[in-house]
């Protein structure tokens, strides 16, 4: 596991939504990288995912 990431293997079939309701990420902006393909927030949330996809959450942060 990479600092700041969380990789995830998807054991049913859900939404990117229902799966950040499920681990309370819903408020957060993150990335999305789906099956090695990179997603933006606005891209996500009806995104399907099925079994066996590799999902890895990647937290926005911004800083100056």
């Amino acid at each position: 596991m990479k600092a700041g990431i969380r990789e995830i293997q998807v054991k049913e079939d859900k939404t990117v939504k229902e799966l950040m309701d499920e681990l309370r990420l819903s408020c957060l902006p993150i990335l999305l990288e789906l099956n090695g393909e990179i997603f933006y927030p606005g891209e996500i949330k009806d995104k399907k995912l099925e079994r066996g996809d590799k999902v890895a959450l990647i937290p926005l942060i911004a800083g100056g």
